[in-house]
């Protein structure tokens, strides 16, 4: 009778077949230390990612300037559209750095797209702002004296006197622009600069050539 030796099988372990294909399915896998370096691995990847992802955008390089978005002819008045806000590495010199400072201001010259715009590219008014809607006009009252009473940004009324002295509204609502200095020796009368709503333009420059003109307080 055979001596049994060794342990006993209690038929809960893996049989040898069972154990070799097992060994050789974790070779594949590359066993259970690789499989944890890689999902480590992978948690590392997607912190970074939400990193990158939450983190400010860095600043793009160069310095802020005005530049045109279209070729444009010499005299064009610059809206919102002619002009956008960009950065450039070579800033020129007297190169405008804010919008509002460029539109409603007249080129000076013909320009192109691209083009940083500078002080010298734009030009100078000419004259008093009337605002929008509105024309400035020089006037000369009938009575110099009134001048003395003006101050900018005072609203009259503009009247035509006819010979019978018979009143015609030509502008209800004028607003005093420029009041000349008085001069020391000479004419006294000096031409008052106002604005006036651009359909009463024409009408008060002809009258004020052929008629006499009245400025009353409003």
């Amino acid at each position: 009778m055979r001596r049994a030796s060794g342990r006993k099988s209690t038929g809960l372990e893996p049989r040898w077949y069972d154990r070799i294909r097992q060994s050789m399915a974790d070779r594949r896998r590359g066993g259970r230390f690789p499989r944890t370096v890689r999902r480590v691995l992978a948690v590392v990847l997607i912190i970074c990612a939400g990193v990158i992802a939450l983190a400010p955008p860095r600043a793009t390089p160069g310095h802020p300037v005005v530049s045109l978005t279209r070729d444009l002819p010499i005299g064009t008045t610059l809206t919102p559209d002619d002009v956008q806000l960009g950065r450039a590495e070579q800033v020129p010199d007297g190169a405008l750095t804010d919008p509002a400072l460029v539109v409603g201001r007249v080129l000076a010259g013909q320009a192109r797209r691209g083009e940083v715009v500078t002080d010298v590219r734009l030009a100078e008014p000419s004259g008093p702002d009337p605002g929008p809607g509105r024309v400035a006009v020089p006037v000369r009252p009938a009575d110099p004296a009134i001048a003395d009473l003006l101050d900018p940004g005072m609203h009259v009324a503009v009247l035509l006197v006819g010979e019978a002295g018979e009143p015609t509204i030509l502008a209800a609502d004028a607003i005093v622009l420029v009041i000349p200095e008085r001069p020391e020796r000479g004419d006294a009368e000096r031409p008052i600069v106002l604005a006036v709503p651009a359909e009463s333009a024409d009408r008060l420059v002809a009258a004020a050539l052929a008629g006499t003109i009245g400025l009353r307080f409003t």
